[in-house]
């Protein structure tokens, strides 16, 4: 049964982590469905490491990983940084889904070497496989699935639709030409500099720049934006005719790599008004910046009770105990901190 609601999931959960996801849900939902879906093969990783009674537990969830790559020649494989990666969490009995924004310069074990990094290291060393091997173990978390996508798929995706209208802060404004020329450079996709702060009609390759800002206020309220664009980019989808709404899917349809097929999706989006996003949050929720050589790292303080913290907010578990190796991981970072 879980299975004929996991393409309805994605597409809702998406547009809050990919931004994307929920435009084509709407696109496929009124048209034929594309003959083929672009599905990868799901990385069979078992996380031996956690409780008989925590994979039980987890059974009743689907939890889904997904990344936001830079990526200019469409390589959603390993050798591309993840610019964010998440954790979508659906409760299959209530429709409720919970998501979590694990912060790209948190510093974990990125490797089965024992090598430490900042996470999106991970994705660029070893792709989806790695990247997902990596938030299982640091996380005691079971992941069932997962979706790639390129900043250039957004950009294209919103171009087709229009553009949207934004409200740019003075803080937002001072950094955002920077990210747009980032953007283009990353994507091959054509843009302008902003003239002024206030409104603002943005283009694709604008509107993921606004979603990417960062370092002049928080991860938080970068997740915030990208929300915002996320909203604003269904509503063009919902306004749209047939024939752009096609154009969208064809355009983007290739630039996703996801575990997610063909018969997951059958059922179609009737269903998918069942659930319902309720809860975000940023991990590590408590944390320090560090540097480590020349890098600037996010520190878990600490690993251990972070991932206290986020079985408690994904699973409502209020006494969960982090698994052995999740507790070795802690001990280890904070040893390489003090170095």
């Amino acid at each position: 049964m879980a299975k004929y609601f996991k393409w309805g999931l994605i597409l809702i959960a998406a547009v809050w982590a990919a931004l994307i996801g929920t435009m084509l849900g709407y696109a496929w939902n009124i048209m034929h469905l594309p003959q083929k879906l672009p599905q990868a093969e799901m990385p069979q990783i078992q996380n031996t490491n956690i409780s008989i009674e925590t994979q039980e537990k987890m059974e009743g969830y689907w939890t889904l990983a997904v990344f936001g790559v830079d990526s200019r020649e469409g390589n959603l494989g390993k050798g591309t940084r993840s610019d964010m990666q998440m954790i979508l969490n659906v409760n299959l009995g209530t429709g409720e889904i919970r998501m979590v924004s694990v912060y790209r310069d948190t510093y974990l074990k990125i490797d089965q070497k024992g090598r430490y990094d900042k996470i999106n290291e991970a994705y660029f060393n070893g792709g989806p496989k790695q990247a997902i091997e990596a938030l299982t173990e640091n996380l005691d978390l079971s992941i069932d699935d997962y979706a790639s996508f390129s900043w250039k798929a957004v950009a294209d995706a919103i171009n087709i639709l229009g553009g949207i209208d934004v409200d740019i802060s003075h803080e937002e404004f001072r950094v955002i030409n920077g990210f747009i020329t980032e953007t283009v450079e990353a994507t091959g996709v054509g843009s302008h500099h902003l003239k002024k702060e206030g409104p603002n009609h943005l283009d694709g390759v604008q509107a993921v720049a606004y979603a990417r800002l960062r370092k002049m206020d928080t991860d938080f309220k970068r997740t915030e934006r990208q929300r915002e664009v996320a909203d604003l980019a269904l509503e063009k989808a919902r306004k749209a005719d047939l024939s752009t709404l096609n154009r969208v899917v064809t355009a983007v349809l290739p630039q996703i790599s996801t575990s997610i097929g063909m018969k997951d999706m059958l059922p179609l989006m009737k269903n998918a008004k069942r659930f319902h996003l309720t809860e975000t949050e940023g991990f590590p929720s408590k944390l320090k910046d560090v540097k480590i050589g020349k890098k600037d790292c996010v520190i878990p303080v600490t690993l251990e009770e972070n991932v206290k913290r986020l079985h408690q907010f994904l699973f409502d578990d209020e006494v969960y105990e982090p698994s052995g190796l999740v507790k070795e991981t802690s001990r280890q970072i904070q040893q390489k901190v003090k170095k």
